[in-house]
C-alpha cells in the first residue's frame, strides 16, 4: 500500500536525492541557509516557477500549517524561484512579492530563490517547471518525501504519514 501510494505522490521518482546547499534571503532580508539553516528537523519545501502557480502553492499551506501546530519539529518553507538577476530586479521582485505578502508573519518563511532554474531542477529532479513541487526534506537536505502539483487528499495523506516518521 506504502509503495503504491508513493508512485501516486511521486509519479516522477521515489523520494530521493539532496537539497542543495543554497544562502539566500527571506523576504524578510534575513540571511537563510538551506537546508542546514531551516527552522524545523524537517520542512516542506513549496516551490513554485511562476507567479500564476501561487493558488497551487496555497493549497498546500492548510496541511502545512496544521503539521506546523501539531508538530513543532516541522515547519513549511515557500520558495518561488526565479532566475540568476541582478540586484535591481532581485529587489523589484522581492519587493513585489512582500506587497502581494501583505501579512509580514510570513515573510520569515518566504526564501525567493535566484538561481540557475536548469541547475536547481536538474539537481531535484524535476522534469519541467509547469507545476509546483512539494519536498519533505531534513536538515541535511536528504529528500523524504515529494510531490507534485496542488494538493489533493492522497498527496495530503502522504505528507502527513511522511512527516510523523
Amino acid at each position: 500500500m506504502l509503495l503504491l501510494l508513493g508512485s501516486v505522490l511521486a509519479p516522477w521518482g521515489a523520494a530521493q536525492g539532496t537539497f542543495p546547499a543554497l544562502t539566500v534571503q527571506n523576504l524578510n532580508k534575513q540571511k537563510v541557509t538551506l537546508p542546514g539553516g531551516m527552522a524545523g528537523q524537517t520542512d516542506l519545501l513549496l516551490i513554485s516557477f511562476a507567479p500564476e502557480q501561487q493558488k497551487d502553492v496555497e493549497s498546500w499551506l492548510e496541511a502545512a500549517q496544521a503539521l506546523q501546530h501539531t508538530n513543532f519539529q516541522f515547519h513549511y518553507y515557500e520558495l518561488p524561484v526565479e532566475g540568476r538577476e541582478n540586484f535591481i530586479f532581485r529587489w523589484w521582485d522581492t519587493s513585489s512579492l512582500r506587497s502581494d505578502q501583505n501579512d509580514p508573519q510570513s515573510w520569515p518563511w518566504i526564501v525567493p530563490l535566484f538561481v540557475d532554474r536548469s541547475k536547481l531542477s536538474r539537481e531535484l529532479d524535476i522534469p519541467n517547471a509547469k507545476q509546483v513541487v512539494a519536498l519533505l526534506v531534513d536538515r541535511q537536505g536528504r529528500i523524504l518525501w515529494r510531490a507534485s502539483g496542488p494538493m489533493t487528499p492522497e498527496k495530503r495523506a502522504g505528507l502527513m504519514a511522511a512527516a510523523q516518521e
